[in-house]
């Protein structure tokens, strides 16, 4: 009740909630929608548009998300992820589901399903209803034995189709409980769950079609956050996963570590016990599982390249399968060099999937709770294209057969690798280029050593209010440094004030340069610091010891919709793109920048260079705890500032490819167009 009236009463007029309600709403209409069409194959042109006006709201939720607290945060999450799959409660299931239920009914007969096909004449006498809405009778099933007693004890309790999308919703919402933890162990903002509670690969594949996927990401979430601490348990939660979706076999090597690998026996229960009932058909269920593994090439992003080049199916298999082992073999070099067990497990998974021959799209959730905690530009681009995968029912429907063609593929994944290039495109200098000294571990708040650089040209009413602020949170050992090109700015307590050439890079530049802390946060004259940043930022410290640059986030004090959509963008750049604004409230860790070639000393454009040197050095981290900035150099021709901003950026950008003399020569250009001498730089 408290939140209600909290939202009600307070935001219900502010721009943002109302953006974040907007965008809700569609959601919820398109499930409505598509709760309300009849069959799987019924209008797929229309799921096509609902599925990606779904995923183009998702954003919406995440980047519009309203301004409270981390509690109600979580519950307005939570809520709205439960009325929207309640909207889908009355889809139709997957055919899949048939056979969860015709399978789970054999075996809580004492029957063995590896024994043979479900078209086998040994089961002649069950051929019902369910066994005929089955999918690939003639195929083994690849099902677990782990699954198989889960879907013997669903069937035994409530034998029907309904009580698996029951148990697919349990398992969804349990991944989001588990998902809010983690993120909370990993100073992640709440509202980036939406990546994955709003997400059409989530609503479509568990609420509406009740695949039991969602089963194995709750275990493998409560084996992330066991093995985060330390805990034993981590082996038995993996080996659950394992034995829902043999897909998790995979990861065992990056649970290996030289505390837990002592403990690593415990997996071995877990996967042997569940397979004794089954023991005397095993063989026939390792054949069903290789008979899955070398199923025709479908939607695969790899797969499907390589074969429209004209080579043989076993060609195109054994290039995937060389492709998938070399990067596993990386990422389980990285891993053991300290690359974080969330990270380690997102690219794993995503290697697999680039590199299978068949993607189904609700294969995409295996990775979206990983993306809620690292944001992925790549699979929340997949998450809106693979819209694109409902086209196989039109085809069925026109031409007689179903699935699509290399060209529908290719609209499917392309936006995929762009967006992975445009998010990634600092890797490999990242991993070939001297690292920072520091980034092997990371310090318990309040233990780090922070110096802030404050630019200022004119004197601000509002610093002397920051200044104030910054001593009340900071520890004992920071230091305040003003940087000013005014030689009569008037001093102010407890700082340390330095001139330094005009432009505000130039200042921040001489402020890193007059302090030796190994953490640098640059702040506006004009920002105000939400209470408690101090210890936010020395949790994120620790929590991301590979850290080159965080960054809080900006706001402004009243927001218009106007507004609203520069906080939108300029979040979105970050989170996908890892460059940051200044009046974003950037922290620098001092050895990645001396790595990276020191901080820009030009006019404009400083903060663009600096997180472009700095992603080629460490992890760029959003905390998504934003301070206030002034919004009034946005209160006058706004159209006109929008424009100008884009253009002064793109501009920056590709006469960076030019070289770094040419970049800081278009710098000085662009300072005097952003700057006229009419006008002064707050």
């Amino acid at each position: 009740m408290s939140l209600t009236k909290t939202i009600v009463s307070r935001r219900l007029a502010n721009p943002r909630s109302i953006a974040w309600f907007l965008c809700l709403t569609l959601i919820a209409a398109t499930c409505a929608a598509w709760s309300g069409l009849p069959s799987l194959e019924s209008s797929p042109l229309l799921r096509i548009a609902l599925f990606a006006a779904m995923g183009i709201a998702m954003l919406g939720t995440v980047f519009l998300f309203p301004e409270t607290t981390d509690r109600n945060a979580r519950r307005l999450i939570l809520l709205a992820a439960i009325l929207l799959r309640l909207v889908l409660w009355p889809a139709p299931v997957s055919d899949d589901v048939n056979r969860y239920l015709w399978e789970g009914q054999l075996v809580a007969a004492g029957e063995n399903p590896y024994s043979a096909p479900a078209d086998d004449p040994r089961w002649e006498s069950r051929r019902d209803a369910t066994w005929q809405a089955m999918n690939h009778r003639d195929r083994p099933t690849a099902y677990p034995p782990g699954i198989q007693g889960i879907m013997a004890a669903t069937a035994t309790i409530c034998p029907s189709l309904k009580s698996f999308k029951a148990l697919a919703l349990l398992g969804d919402l349990a991944t989001l409980l588990l998902l809010f933890r983690l993120m909370r162990e990993n100073s992640a903002p709440l509202r980036w769950a939406g990546f994955y509670a709003f997400n059409p690969v989530i609503l479509i594949s568990f609420a509406a079609e009740a695949h039991f996927d969602s089963l194995m990401l709750a275990a493998l979430l409560a084996a992330i956050l066991t093995a985060s601490r330390e805990k034993k348990s981590a082996w038995l939660w993996l080996g659950l996963a394992i034995q829902i979706k043999l897909v998790c076999l995979i990861l065992i090597p990056l649970f290996l570590s030289k505390k837990s690998i002592r403990s690593s026996w415990l997996i071995l229960p877990i996967l042997i016990l569940p397979g004794l009932p089954f023991l005397t058909a095993l063989p026939d269920w390792i054949d069903g599982v290789r008979n899955f593994a070398s199923e025709s090439a479908f939607n695969a992003p790899i797969f499907t390249l390589l074969a429209s080049t004209g080579l043989s199916l076993n060609a195109v298999k054994t290039l995937c399968t060389t492709a998938f082992l070399t990067a596993a073999a990386a990422i389980c070099i990285s891993r053991w060099r300290g690359l974080h067990l969330i990270d380690s497990i997102l690219w794993m998974l995503a290697a697999l999937l680039a590199c299978s021959p068949i993607v189904h799209f609700w294969y995409l959730a295996w990775l979206l709770p990983l993306t809620a905690l690292r944001p992925s530009f790549a699979w929340t681009t997949l998450s809106i294209t693979i819209a694109g995968y409902f086209i196989a029912w039109h085809t069925q429907e026109t031409l007689g057969w179903w699935g699509y063609g290399h060209g529908i593929a290719a609209i499917i994944w392309i936006p995929w690798l762009i967006a992975a290039i445009a998010q990634h495109r600092f890797l490999l200098s990242k991993w070939l280029g001297r690292p920072a000294t520091g980034r092997a571990g990371g310090v318990s708040p309040p233990d780090f050593a922070l110096a802030i650089v404050i630019p200022a040209l004119n004197f601000d009413p509002a610093l002397s209010s920051l200044i104030q602020t910054l001593h009340q949170e900071l520890p004992d050992n920071s230091e305040i440094i003003i940087s000013t090109c005014d030689p009569n700015f008037p001093n102010q307590a407890n700082t340390r004030l330095i001139t330094a050439p005009r432009g505000r890079g130039n200042q921040i530049a001489a402020g890193i340069a007059a302090t030796e802390a190994p953490w640098i946060l640059i702040a506006h004259a004009d920002s105000t610091p939400r209470p408690g940043f101090a210890e936010t930022l020395g949790s994120a410290i620790a929590s991301h010891p590979r850290a080159s640059l965080i960054i809080f986030g900006q706001r402004f004090p009243t927001s218009t919709f106007l507004t609203l959509l520069i906080e939108a963008l300029n979040e979105i750049r970050v989170v996908f793109g890892g460059v940051a604004f200044g009046d974003q409230t950037m922290v620098i860790r001092r050895s990645a920048l001396e790595a990276a070639g020191g901080f820009p000393a030009q006019p404009l454009m400083e903060d663009v260079e600096a997180s472009m040197r700095l992603a080629a050095r460490g992890d760029v981290i959003y905390l998504g705890q934003e301070w206030h900035v002034s919004a009034r150099k946005w209160e006058k021709a706004f159209a006109t500032r929008f424009l100008l901003v884009i253009r002064l950026v793109a501009t920056y950008q590709l006469a960076r490819l030019r070289g770094p003399a040419h970049a800081t020569a278009v710098s000085e250009r662009m300072y005097r167009e952003y700057y006229p001498p009419s006008e002064t730089e707050k």
